[in-house]
């Protein structure tokens, strides 16, 4: 394996105490006790879309997905199954018809639903886990690369951020260091004890990265999709700045409160500092993104702030994110953001599972069903 043979020349160069190889074979075994249990989980999408242009050949994009459910409900990219005219999945070399129940393009996620489904297939469980993966702890990839059949790959956790340049997550993404290769976006993503950490939705191919939504944020996502079809935000009613001094480090400030906002409502004000929404300690503009996102419209979330040196509590219930609103909390100075045409990439090098994963001109053939 290719990561064992780099550890292990490293140690030996460094002089680093060097791991018994029965170290490396306990990890080895695990990976293969991973894919066996868990392939039947993996799934290849294909979505055809109609010609652009006369004369030309509809197009098929290629990715990956895995079941989440008995029933057949399978998560991929959105950026695969972006209003095709049909989409399908082939599982053990069997092309199965499926819809798209919904798709949410800022977290580049979708839900689909077979109309049969295998008579063997195992799935990969959405559980609600707070935690993110320690940066540098072990995790394997579960794809369909290309026509491959699925595999494996080890990788690590390299770093968990909520923004890239001027690229705005929903919430803090897993970055790791495994590139994304054909037909990988929609990959699994688990942790050595077989636990789903996420999917992949996107990359950064300049330094061979990924980036992997968490499953906890998918399963916030799939809930939205499954019951109505589509993904509401949830919104506050304010504008904040990031400010950084000696004593007191990073903090987030209001700004502005809009009026008839949940904010305005319950009498927060400009130059209020965030202390805490809900469970999230609030000390970047990256901490209330993930706070919003994590909080469901309708509900009523707990808000502490400091105003002129007194801690004050507000309960606060989130509204639905008006679509004349950014989805990205806005903050001086303003940024904008976007996914909405879905491009193939932007200036900052991050890519989105799309064109990068397209075998274009591929004419549909007798396995589509």
């Amino acid at each position: 394996m290719r990561l064992v043979l780099v550890i292990a020349a490293a140690a030996f160069c460094w002089n680093a105490p060097v791991l018994a190889a029965s170290d490396f074979l306990s990890v080895q075994k695990r990976v293969i006790e991973l894919f066996e249990e868990h392939k039947s989980a993996i799934v290849r999408v294909k979505a055809a879309y109609s010609a652009v242009k006369e004369g030309e050949k509809p197009e098929v994009i290629v990715g990956t997905g895995f079941f989440i459910s008995r029933e057949g409900h399978v998560l991929t990219n959105a950026s695969i199954v972006y209003r095709p005219d049909r989409v399908w999945v082939e599982h053990r070399g069997v092309a199965f018809a499926a819809r798209v129940i919904g798709e949410d393009p800022p977290s580049n996620l979708a839900l689909l639903k077979l109309e049969n489904v295998p008579s063997r297939f195992s799935f990969l469980p959405v559980a609600d886990s707070s935690g993110m993966p320690t940066i540098g702890s072990m995790i394997v990839r579960l794809s369909a690369p290309l026509e491959f059949d699925p595999s494996p790959d080890l990788g690590l956790v390299s770093g968990q951020e909520s923004r890239f340049g001027q690229r705005f997550f929903p919430c803090a993404y897993i970055r790791t260091n495994l590139p994304a290769g054909p037909g990988e976006g929609g990959a699994a993503f688990l942790d050595l004890d077989g636990r789903l950490v996420g999917i992949q939705v996107g990359s950064l191919p300049d330094i061979g990265s990924t980036y992997v939504l968490p499953a906890r944020a998918a399963l916030r996502i799939r809930d939205d999709l499954l019951f109505t079809g589509e993904v509401t935000y949830g919104w506050i009613g304010f504008e904040v700045r990031e400010e950084v001094t000696v004593r007191t480090g990073k903090r987030v400030v209001l700004s502005i409160v809009m009026p008839d906002t949940p904010a305005a409502e319950v009498g927060m004000q400009p130059d209020d500092v965030l202390l805490q929404v809900g469970d999230f300690t609030v000390q970047t503009v990256d901490d209330l993104r993930n706070a919003v996102f994590y909080t469901r419209v309708g509900q009523y979330v707990r808000v502490r702030v400091l105003r002129d040196g007194e801690e004050l509590s507000f309960n606060v219930r989130l509204a639905a994110r008006p679509e004349s609103e950014p989805l990205e909390i806005p903050f001086d100075p303003a940024v904008t953001t976007g996914l909405e045409e879905l491009p193939e990439t932007d200036t900052t090098g991050f890519e989105i599972e799309r064109l990068s994963d397209a075998i274009l001109n591929e004419a549909i053939d007798d396995s589509a069903p």
